[in-house]
């Protein structure tokens, strides 16, 4: 037979058999959509960020400083060689005509902005009618749901009024909007009516550069700018990756597991496929085709549907990523089209075919046990499929290879390494798992119920493919359990936390002269109140013993954000009652001519700062230099009032200064908000339960995103199993024939498979609660630095909807071995 006619017979036969053959790929062919969604969703993100990086900026390059703006001959000189638009972003009250009102981030544009991309408004010209008509407003979608304002309507933002013209559905410079989901435009000629000097107005200037031709934006042109950030859109992109890394790595590792366990899954469906084809490998063989003639037909029938398979897993991706886009990128306001690239259908190939040949096509070797007697004989042989040692090296060389083209194209390879050497090790324990839970059956237990003895004895007689079993949903359930006990125990931290610490409100920007006012405001609301007020400046670091900290510290460093940009900071005489020294004094007599500094221990070791070193901060444009003088641990997660800086009172009190302070009110209802913003309008405030109640949203939306990708990797599992069974019923219809001869009924043979089932569930739930459970405390006690504790509630319900789904599972693909007609059976039928 030539090589052409070989081909076509294997074409023939795999469309004789494409029901059968195709049914060997559905586990396969899910985690290969899992994992190709992920490979064109950082593709297409990464090529959006970075194409349009300049529109996320809002221009070539943008100059900000948090309350210095340019001088007008400076932006003038700009002007000659650039277009410029004046932006001033700050954080206010907006009140509605009901009197609600909600915290804000406005935007003061000029006639010039955008200078790149465009702002899209309900109606399409609102945006020219802000620059033309004086006190207008653009308003966000969010604000108009939650103060149910109409276009037309007249708002409040420190008692000036403002009509509403437009919605804002989008924007182009995303900027400081990646956590501000409330905002609105107005225009710059506004600013002389508004107060946003004070620090609660967090004021940020900034300056959108564009190239007027053939100009190109120098770094060296901006030097003498030294008070001002210079942002430029490769930083903008890069900012812009590292906040989708996390996101993109988490998911790409669960596509990984899921490749893995679908490939425990093509074994058994290969294994049950050509168990089921033994006669039919026993003609070919009859009629002079060798073993390996048969493998190379089986083998060149899989590559072809492995082909079809990632090329259709690759379409399907496509498409469901083209109708539901990620809402995770909505607050970015990036949109993308799929496209194809061939190389990411390469990649996606190359991974499909490893796992193919690590687990498919050794199961070949079972061909050369399948004789030609088989055809004379009135039953099926089983057939035990052993890995010689050459065929075990095949597969471990294989697998690494998986494993390290994997890490090598990951964000983060060498927590993807020891990801996999974690989630090799479990999937190790669980296989010997069903191995020794075997053999404490047989040799402790003195059993003399029949049907547990039958159980016993099936799971004994199909140990390898119950092993399957146990380590697929194993991994599963632990890794589901582990996504409950973290998200239910940050949930109840933050629950935690707002009962037994956290003030009601944060109120910022309070004038040195409206203290008593507002003292007062707050003591006619409610006279059971707790309050703590400090005294609060900003400043930014320029030197850390004398040399500049920018060239000592690199963005890498956790306390990067210490050094970059303003700080605000307090003082006080004693020490802050959640604060603890941990190393040098706290000021004794305080001396009000030299300054001297406490700083946050974490920044301190981050930093390499010791107790002695010099600090030069630019206060209100004057240099100041202090002195360190001891480091505090500062616990942040209690949501009250904490300084990385504090200075001493005698020195820093000199400096002009505002207030601010914290409110729990044993009845927060009774507190009049609106009055408090009448009398004093440039006072912002924080609702810290709407706070949290938002962080916890998102954080659910993250466990809910898990949990989704966990249970794709159950529904994974749960072909796996679906196969096993399979191939377990296969060769235990002859056993159940002579069960029924015997008189066993459906009953009876529905208890022996219940025990089988609850001798898999319950090894698997307790080892799945231990590891998920050490997990999950050394994220919650470790990343989190948070109190961990056991929710039961959280095992009991997911260790319900296991055993359901593992019993439905066992019921539905055995259904067929039980209930058969026998006579059919002893005619051979």
């Amino acid at each position: 037979m030539t090589n052409k006619s070989f081909i076509k017979f294997c074409i023939k036969q795999l469309l004789r058999n494409k029901e059968k053959v195709f049914k060997i790929f559905p586990s396969l062919i899910i985690s290969l959509i899992l994992f190709s969604s992920v490979i064109i969703l950082k593709k297409n993100m990464e090529n959006e960020i970075n194409n349009n990086s300049k529109i996320f900026l809002g221009g070539d390059l943008e100059l900000s400083s948090k309350n210095i703006p340019l001088s007008n001959d400076k932006l003038q000189n700009l002007q000659k060689y650039f277009f410029v638009s004046e932006v001033i972003e700050f954080t206010s009250i907006l009140r509605s005509k009901s009197k609600q009102n909600q915290t804000i981030r406005v935007k003061m544009v000029d006639q010039y902005y955008p200078l790149v991309g465009e702002v899209k408004t309900d109606p399409p010209n609102a945006l020219q009618k802000i620059v033309k008509e004086p006190k207008t407003i653009l308003i966000n979608k969010t604000i108009q749901n939650n103060l149910e304002i109409k276009i037309g309507e007249s708002i409040k933002i420190q008692n000036i009024s403002f009509q509403v013209v437009g919605v804002i559905e989008s924007l182009p410079d995303i900027g400081g909007f990646f956590f501000f989901g409330d905002y609105a435009l107005i225009n710059k000629s506004n600013l002389e009516n508004l107060n946003v000097d004070n620090l609660g107005s967090f004021i940020e200037y900034q300056y959108k550069i564009l190239n007027k031709g053939k100009n190109k934006v120098e770094k060296e042109f901006f030097e003498n700018l030294k008070n001002f950030k210079k942002t430029y859109p490769s930083d903008v992109s890069q900012n812009l990756n590292k906040n989708i890394e996390n996101f993109i790595y988490f998911l790409s590792l669960i596509s990984a597991s899921a490749l893995l366990i679908s490939g425990i899954g093509l074994k058994n469906a290969y294994y049950s496929f050509l168990t089921s084809n033994q006669q039919e490998i026993a003609i070919f063989k009859s009629l002079g085709l060798t073993s390996k003639n048969i493998k190379n037909m089986y083998f060149i029938q899989s590559i072809i549907l492995l082909f079809v398979c990632s090329f259709l897993a690759y379409l399907l991706s496509m498409i469901g990523l083209s109708i539901f886009e990620p809402n995770v990128l909505e607050n970015l306001n990036i949109k993308f089209e799929i496209s194809f690239y061939f190389e990411d259908f390469i990649v996606l190939l190359v991974f499909a075919s490893l796992i193919f040949f690590i687990f498919g096509e050794p199961v070949l070797q079972i061909i050369d046990n399948v004789k030609v007697l088989d055809l004379f004989r009135n039953s099926r042989t089983l057939i035990h499929l052993k890995y010689s040692k050459r065929v075990f090296l095949k597969i471990s060389a294989l697998l690494v290879i998986f494993i390290l083209c994997f890490c090598i194209l990951n964000v983060k390879p060498v927590q993807s390494f020891l990801f996999f050497l974690f989630f090799i090790f479990i999937g190790f324990f669980y296989y010997y798992l069903s191995k020794v839970q075997l053999y404490l059956i047989k040799k402790k237990l003195n059993i003399k119920n029949i049907f547990t003895k039958i159980a016993i004895k099936n799971i004994h007689m199909f140990s390898n493919l119950n092993s399957i079993i146990t380590t697929t949903m194993g991994l599963g359930v632990t890794l589901l359990l582990f996504l409950g006990f973290l998200s239910n125990n940050i949930n109840a931290e933050l629950n935690r936390t707002l009962q037994r610490n956290a003030p009601d409100y944060f109120f910022i920007g309070i004038p040195y002269n409206d203290v008593s006012v507002f003292s007062k405001l707050i003591r006619n609301s409610d006279n059971y109140f707790s309050q703590k007020i400090v005294p609060l400046i900003s400043g930014s670091i320029e030197e850390i013993n004398n040399q500049d900290p920018r060239v000592l510290i690199n963005k890498s460093n956790d306390s990067y954000w210490f050094i970059n940009g303003e700080r605000r900071i307090s003082w006080t005489e004693k020490i802050p009652f959640n604060n603890e020294i941990t190393e040098g004094k706290w000021w004794g007599k305080d001396d009000s001519t030299n300054l001297m500094i406490s700083l946050d221990q974490k920044v301190a070791n981050d930093l390499r700062l010791k107790i002695g070193d010099t600090m030069a901060f630019n206060i209100f444009g004057k240099t100041v230099v202090g002195t360190i003088l001891n480091f505090r641990k500062v616990d942040y997660k209690d949501l009250n009032i904490n300084f990385a800086i504090l200075l001493n009172p005698a020195f820093a009190s000199k400096f002009p200064h505002e207030f601010m302070s914290t409110v729990k009110f044993k009845d927060k209802t009774k507190f009049n908000m609106s009055s408090l913003i009448e009398q004093l309008p440039s006072v912002t405030y924080i609702d810290v339960s709407e706070y949290v109640m938002k962080t916890k949203n998102f954080l659910n939306k993250l466990f809910i995103l898990g949990v989704s990708i966990s249970i794709i990797v159950i529904i994974i599992g749960l072909f796996v199993i679906s196969n096993a069974i399979n191939v377990v019923g296969q060769l235990k219809v002859y056993q159940n024939l002579v069960f029924r001869i015997l008189g066993l009924n459906n009953l009876n043979l529905l208890t022996v498979l219940i025990i089988e089932l609850m001798a898999i569930f319950v090894p698997i739930m307790f080892f799945a609660l231990i590891f998920s459970s050490v997990l999950s405390y050394i994220f919650v006690s470790l990343i989190f630095k948070i109190s961990w504790y056991f929710s039961f509630k959280t095992f009991l319900l997911i260790s319900i909807f296991f055993f359901m789904i593992l019993a439905l599972t066992f019921l539905i693909f055995n259904r067929k071995y039980t209930k058969f007609n026998i006579y059919h059976l002893i005619r051979n039928e």
